[in-house]
């Protein structure tokens, strides 16, 4: 059934790439943020699914771009400059690092590789994406991904797979980008806004409600993975949608709802939590709480030792233990201290500029479109993804994490759209005239 269903996606893509790229894009995008040849290894054997439906993808740009139907202007957002020159800034800090490469989970070699892949497909990506109609398919794919991880999570504790977990808590995908279960959980909780907004958008009943009940299973499948930042990036994403919706009855309900899982089935992370204390105690009581802080301090020095292109992408524990000999084994445990501390303080503050671009992009369009049109829910369901991964990526290294970047392609696809689309026609004189770029007249005046 997978492989049939494969084929077929890959076939109809192949043929209406023509008519309808956006579902190669589609394709290509399940692909890159499902990472499905990991879930169903046995029905892909050796087919490199990935590598098939990104030429595909690149064959439909081609196409639409010698028929004259590429929008240039999306080209110009500033998350696609950000992609750019931090693939540049990656290039060029590999080349001149001072320390060598050496496999650490990932090598640094591989790290710039991937990157590099994600700029080229998101240049792909962004035009193909070219309507109302067309960017919906693009959430719902994302609520299928966050459904069938949390079946995926919940189906191996129901079915005592225990081999799956380790020290109580559940892995990822074996062999996959996600197979540490703290990246798997912040899958979940990006696209949880897709989910919860859905319940909103969708107009049946019967989508709304079975929406709604699958959020239980999502958080139980976080608690499964034992991840705290998840936790709390879940929060984040709830208390966005809580403060979005103001429905006082669905709002609490979530809210009771959430408590009560934590404290049902929660006893994991009290645990987790207790260790860590535990351990700190016995081992020195000058030694700090928590291995993480450790981590952020050796981040910031080595930010601060090599401020222009860090220490190499993927150097982080190999300049730490030149640097700063036993002081911390880990990882930097910090998106933008990865970045910062690996390519430089100028590839950190692209990092964070990537929220505040996206930020005054959903300001934009919240203002001028109905509520809950389809452009709304992509909106809002994007601006509660970013949320719940820039809050989990405080704690963790998340730098080539492919939903992100999934997530700026349709923020800021969806914001082009609706600056192009009739929408702003129906908005008063007042709001449009806020945009920088509109002057507002009175009649009879012409604008010089």
């Amino acid at each position: 059934m997978v492989k049939l269903a494969l084929y077929l996606s890959l076939l109809i893509s192949s043929f209406m790439m023509f008519n309808a790229p956006w579902i190669a894009a589609l394709v290509y995008s399940i692909v890159s943020v499902m990472q499905p040849q990991y879930i169903w290894f046995w029905a892909f054997e050796d087919f490199s699914v990935f590598t098939v439906s990104a030429v595909i993808t690149i064959l439909a740009w081609f196409v639409q771009a010698f028929k004259g139907n590429i929008r240039w202007e999306v080209y110009k957002s500033g998350q696609f400059k950000g992609v750019v020159l931090l693939t540049i800034i990656f290039h060029i800090s590999n080349a001149l690092t001072p320390y060598e490469t050496y496999f650490s989970l990932v090598s640094g070699d591989l790290v710039v590789d991937i990157l590099t892949t994600i700029a080229i497909m998101y240049f792909i990506v962004l035009p193909l994406i070219n309507d109302e109609d067309t960017i919906k398919f693009f959430g719902f794919m994302y609520i299928f991904v966050v459904v069938y991880y949390a079946y995926w999570a919940n189906d191996h504790y129901l079915a005592n797979n225990w081999s799956q977990f380790t020290m109580g808590r559940l892995l990822g995908p074996r062999g996959s980008p996600y197979a540490d279960g703290n990246v798997t959980s912040i899958v979940l909780t990006s696209g949880l806004g897709f989910v919860m907004f859905g319940a909103r958008y969708f107009q049946k009943n019967w989508m709304k409600i079975g929406l709604l009940l699958t959020i239980p299973f999502i958080w139980h499948a976080l608690i499964l993975f034992a991840s705290r930042g998840a936790l709390i990036s879940a929060a984040a994403v709830t208390l966005f949608f809580a403060m979005v919706v103001k429905s006082k009855v669905l709002n609490i309900g979530m809210a009771v709802g959430f408590v009560v899982m934590l404290v049902w089935q929660g006893g994991m992370l009290t645990e987790r939590t207790t260790n860590t204390v535990e351990q700190a105690q016995s081992e020195s009581s000058d030694k700090p709480l928590n291995p993480r802080l450790v981590s952020w301090s050796v981040g910031i020095d080595i930010a601060m030792e090599y401020p222009l292109l860090g220490a190499g992408p993927q150097r982080f524990q190999y300049a730490s233990r030149d640097l700063y000999p036993g002081k911390s084994p880990h990882v930097a445990h910090n998106t933008f201290l990865n970045f910062a501390a690996n390519t430089g303080l100028i590839a950190g503050f692209i990092y964070l500029s990537f929220f505040w671009i996206s930020y005054k992009q959903f300001k934009y369009v919240k203002k001028r479109v109905p509520d809950n049109s389809t452009f709304s829910y992509i909106n809002f369901s994007c601006m509660s993804g970013l949320c719940g991964y820039f809050t989990g990526a405080f704690f963790l290294d998340l730098i080539i994490f492919e939903p992100f970047y999934f997530l700026l392609v349709l923020i800021s696809a969806n914001y082009y759209l609706v600056k192009n689309s009739k929408t702003l026609e129906h908005n008063s004189a007042a709001e449009i005239a806020e945009d920088k770029n509109v002057k507002v007249v009175k009649p009879g005046k012409i604008i010089a």
